[in-house]
C-alpha cells in the first residue's frame, strides 16, 4: 500500500490513516510529495523534517513496517506517476486525498483507495499551518506528541511566523 501526501505537518488525520493501513497490511509505503519544497507558506517543512515528524509519531513496531520515501515534483503530470513509481517499491493500491493525484493514478490503471480522516475539517494541513503562523497553541492538539516536540525543537512555529510575515 502506498500512502502519499505532503504531510505539512504530519497530523492526527495522517496518523490515523497510517495506523489503519498498518492494521490491514504488513507494511505501508509513505511517499512524501513535494520533497524539494520547504520554507514556504504551504510547504514550511523540509522532507527530512517531515520524515522526522512521521518517525516521532509512530510506535516502534509501526515504524518497522513503514517505508518513508521523499519524492520530488517534476511539474509534468503525464510523467509524474512513472516518476513516483521509480522511487518506491511495488504497491497495489495508492491512498491520497489529492484529487489530481487520484486522477493521475487512475489514468495509469492503478487502484486508488479512499482515505477516511478523523475530524477532516480540523485535521487539515492549511488550518494547522494557519494556527502555527498566528502563534495559536491550539495547533498542538492536531499533531502527535512526538511531532509536536519535533516541531518545537526546530523552532517550527517561529519559522511559520516569519514565513507568514514574508508572504
Amino acid at each position: 500500500m502506498l500512502f502519499i501526501g505532503r504531510f505539512q505537518p504530519f497530523h492526527h488525520g495522517h496518523l490515523s490513516v497510517v495506523k489503519s493501513l498498518l492494521g490491514k497490511h504488513d507494511e505501508v509505503i509513505i511517499a512524501i510529495g513535494s520533497a524539494e519544497s520547504c520554507s514556504a507558506k504551504d510547504n514550511p517543512f523540509s522532507a527530512g523534517e517531515r520524515i522526522e515528524m512521521i518517525r516521532a509519531s509512530l510506535l516502534p513496531d509501526e515504524l518497522k513496517r513503514a517505508i518513508i520515501i521523499p519524492v520530488r515534483d517534476i511539474d509534468n503530470n503525464s510523467l509524474w506517476v512513472s516518476h513516483l513509481k521509480s522511487y518506491v517499491p511495488e504497491f497495489t493500491t495508492v491512498y491520497t486525498n489529492n484529487p489530481l493525484v487520484s486522477l493521475l493514478f487512475r489514468k495509469s490503471g492503478a487502484m486508488v483507495g479512499r482515505i477516511k480522516y478523523i475530524d477532516r475539517g480540523q485535521n487539515e494541513g492549511r488550518i494547522i499551518r494557519a494556527l502555527m503562523s498566528r502563534g495559536n497553541r491550539n495547533w498542538k492538539k492536531h499533531v502527535s506528541c512526538g511531532a509536536c516536540t519535533f516541531i518545537e525543537s526546530i523552532n517550527g512555529i517561529e519559522r511559520m511566523k516569519a514565513i507568514a510575515k514574508r508572504e
